[in-house]
């Protein structure tokens, strides 16, 4: 798709509606993200300026909206942190090289053609992954809205939230707790109303009129009024390698969220995305947010939700969120001087709140207690350990699954000592009535998924263990490769060998269904010379091996 697809549907009116619309939810959570981060709060905002531009001029969805996220936020502190102390001069180059090694991975995805990364993370794995990012954000977040101090790990913060639990704020404790109630309330009864926003005004106001700042309660404070400057990182070559892993893991999640948003959105309004080009604008909103000290940039779910919730038709909606931020900067940064300290905590907590995704988990336990495990195990993993190794941990444990489902495939015998499946029944019925005894000997046999090193031992066992068990001797063995859409050597090579097995007791194996790649592969690698290869199904059932020659007479 060409540059500026993004703008070429732009319907000026909803668009600009939305493009507030989405401003007003990306001011204050973009203050709660930067605090994620462990960066100045004002950053959280330059990640919604020249970001979302160069995103709307180079992206190719016309609603995916771009900018601060709390996944990617929580990897950028445990890169940064891995090599600086938060808060220092150090640690803000830290992140800016972050940004900019993550454009890099994304360029890579670009022009090694991996954008079908965005599909290794299983949609389970995904939903724990995020949900254990939100319970690392409320345990995290706990310590603050209550005026406690604590630090560490995640499990270090409870510890000591509990534990000092009678030296709290009470001020402190009473605004974040109502910002959570206003906020959970506004996204229950009126969703359509920028929740966290209206929370911020509201309980700040209410800050104010009760002198919180005399009451022990910490307050925001004033942030640098203007737009960010250009900035070049600084930064040490071994830094790049101890942050490598942290960068590839934030390009992985990008690619995995920013992908799956854009197309799911795409798909509702009847357009067409190219995830390259996706990549290729996210790639470069990183890159400006890198130089304008900003963070890490990916699509964002709920800001896109309500850009669309409010009629966006165009990557204008990026464009007015910028301008808007933009004027926030240069003529409001006064306000923020009255905004509690917990109460913009207490943001991030109910952001951390609706981050779990329970109606997800609750179905993925219903329908796969494997699967709904592997999800708890990516939670704990993320809350309790890191988000960088759950996200490791994420793609690892969608490979595997992935593995054990062709390891172990579904597989079906269709027919067995004359007994015919169901919904088999009908075809081999189309080809006219058999004989009573006709099927006898026949085995049809239906393997689930594609054959090949990894799941052919598993397959030839089932297959001589079906005809061990057979109450008639196979002379008939027909597998149904429908679902075998692709075979490598060793897969060709493990039919052959139970060709020839079978061939050896007088009976044929017979090939059915298969695709045109299967195909080329059996007869590529020799081993059609010891199969039997019929198109339909119906017709292999009705193929019978030559009798054996009769045994000289003694």
């Amino acid at each position: 798709m060409k540059p500026l697809a993004g703008l070429r549907s732009m319907q000026p009116r909803h668009d600009i509606i939305a493009g507030v619309t989405v401003a007003a939810i990306a001011i204050p959570e973009s203050l709660g993200y930067a605090k994620i981060a462990g960066m100045p709060i004002q950053t959280g905002l330059y990640c919604a300026l020249l970001p979302a531009i160069l995103f709307a001029l180079l992206g190719s969805s016309r609603q995916l909206v771009v900018g601060a996220d709390s996944a990617t936020a929580a990897l950028v502190a445990a890169g940064a942190g891995a090599v600086a102390a938060a808060g220092s001069t150090a640690y803000a180059s830290a992140v800016g090289v972050l940004g900019i090694m993550t454009a890099g991975f994304l360029v890579l995805v670009v022009l090694l053609r991996l954008d079908f990364l965005a599909d290794l993370i299983s949609r389970p794995v995904l939903a724990g992954f995020l949900s254990g990012v939100g319970v690392s954000l409320i345990i995290g977040n706990l310590p603050s809205m209550l005026g406690i101090e604590a630090s560490g790990t995640t499990w270090d913060k409870l510890v000591a939230t509990v534990t000092n639990l009678g030296s709290l704020n009470t001020t402190s404790a009473a605004l974040a707790l109502g910002t959570v109630a206003v906020m959970l309330l506004l996204e229950r009864r009126l969703p359509k109303l920028p929740a966290a926003l209206v929370a911020l005004v509201l309980l700040s106001v209410v800050g104010v009129l009760i002198g919180a700042a005399d009451r022990g309660a910490a307050m925001v404070g004033s942030i640098p009024a203007g737009l960010p400057s250009i900035t070049v990182p600084d930064f040490q070559a071994g830094e790049l390698a101890r942050m490598a892993a942290t960068a590839a893991s934030i390009a992985v999640v990008v690619l995995a969220q920013s992908a799956a948003v854009a197309r799911s959105f795409a798909l509702k309004n009847g357009y067409d995305v190219s995830v390259s080009q996706d990549m290729s604008g996210l790639a470069a909103a990183n890159l400006g947010s890198a130089f304008t000290g900003g963070f890490a940039i990916n699509g964002s779910p709920p800001r896109t939700a309500a850009g669309d919730g409010a009629h966006s038709s165009s990557q204008l909606v990026n464009i007015v969120m910028a301008v808007v931020v933009g004027l926030v900067l240069l003529f409001l940064t006064g306000l923020f001087e009255y905004i509690p300290s917990a109460v913009l905590d207490a943001v991030v907590f109910t952001i951390g709140i609706l981050l779990i995704k329970w109606a997800t988990l609750r179905e993925v336990g219903r329908s796969s207690r494997a699967e709904f495990l592997v999800a708890m195990l990516t939670l704990v993993v993320v809350a309790f350990v890191g988000v960088e190794q759950g996200i490791l941990l994420a793609i690892v444990v969608s490979l595997i699954d992935r593995l054990r489902r062709q390891y172990h495939p579904h597989a079906d015998v269709l027919v067995s000592d004359g007994s015919v499946a169901a919904r088999l029944a009908p075809r081999i019925a189309l080809r006219g009535a058999l004989p009573p005894g006709a099927l006898d000997d026949v085995l049809v046999y239906r393997f689930g998924a594609p054959l090949f090193f990894a799941n052919a031992t598993f397959f030839a066992e089932q297959v001589r263990a079906l005809r061990a068990g057979a109450k008639h001797p196979v002379r008939l063995m027909v597998l149904d490769c429908a679902a075998m859409d692709d075979i490598d050597y060793t897969g060709a090579q493990t039919m052959a060998e139970l060709g020839r097995e079978l061939r050896a007791d007088g009976g044929e194996l017979v090939v059915t269904e298969a695709s045109d790649a299967a195909l080329t592969m059996l007869q590529d690698s020799g081993a059609a010379a010891d199969l039997s290869l019929v198109p339909r199904i119906e017709d292999a059932v009705r193929v019978r091996p030559s009798a054996p020659d009769a045994a000289p007479a003694g």
